[in-house]
């Protein structure tokens, strides 16, 4: 049976897991995996020590979640929802862009100051692209997305409630972070399809 290593965090491993449960790949197991300390198990599927990875019955192992989700699309009992389409893609790369971006602002706290919460990171230059690709991603997202799902959570819909849910999570009640009223009603409207509301985050 399939194996995806994960943590219960990262926004990169929930897209892939969402991706394989609304595929329906049959027999699907969870793993976590620290990557943060060089989980043994992680390095020796994934020579990066990252998640998400996905280890297959022969032993095959497929890192990156957009690899995974169209590894799911191939092998889940479900019919496919057209993530090949250019304006899913376009969707889900802008997504996965606020995903890095917030992913690599506590990267940077944690290289300055040794702690998440601490954000002296923020204000130097590279913590302000970090915080404008985040705001101007999400709001884009906002005008873009199709805030009514369809039967399918397709790879749009997925990275950017993602996206959203992540931003949420790790800075809570900043300032900074836009509205995106379709995005939320997006999120309201989807949030217990199992793909999301097995795969919600926490701390």
């Amino acid at each position: 049976m399939p194996t995806l290593l994960k943590n219960n965090t990262s926004p990169f491993a929930r897209i892939a897991h969402a991706a394989l449960i609304d595929a329906a790949v049959p027999d699907l197991t969870v793993q976590i995996a620290d990557q943060w300390n060089d989980d043994p198990a992680l390095l020796a599927v994934n020579s990066a020590g990252r998640v998400p990875c996905l280890v297959l019955d022969d032993g095959t192992a497929i890192a990156e979640c957009l690899l995974i989700a169209r590894h799911a699309d191939n092998v889940g009992e479900a019919p496919p929802p057209g993530n090949d389409a250019p304006q899913i893609l376009s969707i889900a790369g802008l997504a996965l862009g606020v995903c890095d971006a917030a992913v690599q602002t506590l990267v940077g706290r944690k290289i300055v100051s040794g702690n998440f919460a601490d954000t002296a990171f923020d204000a130097s230059p590279i913590g302000r692209k970090r915080r404008r690709t985040m705001v101007d991603g999400l709001a884009e997202l906002d005008a873009r997305i199709d805030a009514a799902p369809g039967e399918r959570l397709d790879l749009a819909t997925i990275a950017a409630v993602t996206a959203l849910d992540y931003v949420a999570l790790r800075f809570p009640g900043a300032d900074w972070v836009p509205d995106t009223p379709r995005l939320e009603a997006l999120r309201a409207a989807t949030a217990e399809r199992p793909a999301f509301r097995d795969t919600r985050p926490f701390l």
